[in-house]
């Protein structure tokens, strides 16, 4: 993997920083336009700077127009290293992408090398691509028009990136045929590996000093890491995590285990429906095993709902050891209820 070639060094990080930042005869005041000192991003940047260069983890908190943006940024292209920021949502992707890197790009008097990576639904698969089109003749009316619009598009473009196509509704069915997931993807074996867009990204984000995701892909990215091709960002040496407020929500839709009532009624009714083709015997100790998962689940899930949740200052409880030892006895009988369940089916053993 290519290196991030290193700035070279006019003093400590911090200073550099600060001189960047100075009031009166800094490049951000002489070759920003509109720039205003604020002593909050001065502060948040030398921190930042600090954390860069120590190592360790900086939780700031930043009201708006402090400009947290480049209070990061520009430590970040000052590092020499490569930085992986991660932002909640598109719209400050492309703030940091189209408008702050090439405004900072003025300020150093150089360019600036970053990467915006989107997750793989967001570009064309080649192979993909290449297959539909032979089948192009199955297809409905729309879809053959859709596909001769895209094919055109595909002649030109460089990044296979659907944001390109100005028309192109978000919810096209179409698309989806034409965009590989980590389990789709062939990876080193697929024949358009080298043309792919996706590889051609990763090239870029590897010689990049800023790769700028956002969190559903750093979290995709990291839920899949273990697979051979599966992962998208390289490795990079430090991370800077805007909007975390809204990281907890998207990790737990990676990383979570989501249960609920409606999904135990399902198994309930599915189970129930099975137990005509068991004997008497077994389909009574079935059904009263059922009968009990049911009330168990309604109790452990009343005791979150009502109980824990009233103590609580939202919607969330955090699963603390005293909120786990008040859900344990709910818990241990629905446990209790499936294993007899289970021990009732024909061969369960």
């Amino acid at each position: 993997m290519p290196e991030v070639p290193a700035v070279p060094d006019a003093g400590a990080l911090d200073d550099r920083v600060a001189a960047i930042f100075d009031p009166d005869r800094g490049p951000l005041a002489s070759r920003l336009d509109g720039f205003e000192p604020r002593d909050g991003q001065r502060e948040l940047a030398r921190r930042i700077a600090r954390t860069f260069r120590e190592g360790g983890v900086l939780l700031a908190e930043a009201g708006t127009g402090t400009g947290k943006t480049l209070a990061y940024l520009i430590p970040a292209v000052l590092t020499g290293r490569r930085v992986l920021i991660s932002t909640g949502t598109r719209n400050l992707q492309d703030q940091i992408f189209y408008k702050d890197v090439p405004a900072l790009a003025r300020v150093f008097g150089r360019p600036i090398r970053a990467t915006y990576m989107k997750g793989r639904a967001n570009y064309l698969c080649l192979h993909r691509f290449a297959r539909l089109s032979e089948a192009a003749a199955g297809l409905s009316p729309s879809d053959q028009r859709w596909l001769t619009h895209i094919t055109e598009w595909t002649s030109v473009t460089e990044t296979g990136d659907r944001a390109e196509i100005d028309d192109l509704p978000d919810d096209l069915p179409l698309w989806t045929e034409l965009t590989a997931t980590s389990d789709q993807c062939l990876g080193r074996d697929c024949p358009a590996y080298r043309e792919c867009f996706i590889t051609k990204m990763r090239d870029r984000a590897a010689e990049s000093e800023l790769v700028i995701v956002n969190h559903h892909l750093l979290c995709a990215d990291a839920s899949v890491r273990q697979g051979e091709y599966g992962e998208v960002i390289p490795e990079s040496d430090l991370l800077v995590i805007d909007e975390a407020h809204q990281l907890e929500d998207v990790a737990t839709q990676y990383f979570g285990i989501a249960l609920g009532t409606h999904r135990l009624d399902e198994f309930a009714r599915d189970a129930a429906a099975a137990l005509g083709s068991l004997g008497p015997r077994e389909s009574a100790a079935a059904s009263d095993a059922l009968a009990d998962i049911h009330a168990a689940a309604r109790r452990l899930f009343d005791t979150l709902r009502f109980d824990l949740r009233a103590r609580s200052a939202g919607d969330r409880v955090l699963l603390t050891a005293d909120v786990a030892s008040q859900i344990r006895d709910p818990q241990e009988q629905l446990g209790a209820a499936i294993a007899r369940f289970i021990r009732a089916l024909p061969d369960a053993g």
